[in-house]
């Protein structure tokens, strides 16, 4: 029976409190750790006044000649289902490996950072057929179940799940996230959801976000 779930978690899933006890010993993971979660927070606090901000505040139009050549249709359950199968197995499988969960978890609040400098700098307005992308999860989470649709310089779903493309370790897995991205990316664009400039310029930020992590001096043995 072991021998089947292994296909499915790595072998350290099963040594997973072992690892964070080991790695918790060390004080500059720990250090690192406890401020990133905090960060993490502090985001999770401040994102929800900023989005209904950037909501309510000018923004222009931009003629993008991709969108103006692509059909409108509605992919939003294909869309969520592929997010959120990425989101779970990213979890899953590198909860259980600290120093790269860590370096995620990190990377991602650098991704989320530059990305509310960017809203905040560059104010779009959607385009005329956007069909609003509307999350059933974080909507309620952080925005009281209100449909953002300026939030559009750069793709944050595109971004995270090529960010997470870039961390998870495992190349079978690493082949269906960069699959997933590429079709998340195509069924936004279809969607108008977000101006092409806004999908091309994700996965960029992403690499960015996680080669200045890696940088970041955190070891254990």
């Amino acid at each position: 029976m072991k021998k089947n779930i292994t296909l499915l978690f790595p072998a350290s899933f099963f040594t997973f409190k072992g690892n964070w006890k080991e790695a918790w010993l060390f004080p500059s993971f720990r250090t690192q750790t406890i401020f990133t979660l905090t960060f993490l927070a502090f985001l999770g606090v401040f994102i929800t006044p900023f989005f209904a901000y950037i909501q309510s505040a000018p923004g222009f139009v931009i003629n993008d000649p991709i969108l103006n050549r692509l059909p409108v249709q509605d992919f939003s359950v294909s869309i969520f289902l592929l997010i959120y199968s990425v989101i779970i197995l990213t979890v899953v499988n590198i909860s259980t490996y600290p120093i790269i969960f860590l370096k995620c978890i990190q990377a991602y609040c650098l991704l989320v950072t530059i990305r509310i400098f960017c809203l905040y700098m560059v104010p779009l307005n959607p385009e005329g057929l956007m069909i609003p992308l509307n999350d059933p999860f974080v909507g309620r989470l952080f925005y009281n179940g209100t449909v953002i649709t300026k939030d559009l310089f750069f793709s944050g779903h595109v971004s995270t799940m090529f960010l997470f493309f870039l961390v998870i370790p495992f190349r079978s897995l690493k082949y269906y996230f960069l699959t997933a991205t590429i079709l998340v990316s195509i069924f936004i664009l279809i969607q108008h959801v977000h101006y092409s400039i806004d999908v091309m310029a994700a996965p960029f930020v992403s690499y960015v976000s996680y080669r200045i992590v890696q940088h970041i001096p955190c070891r254990i043995s």
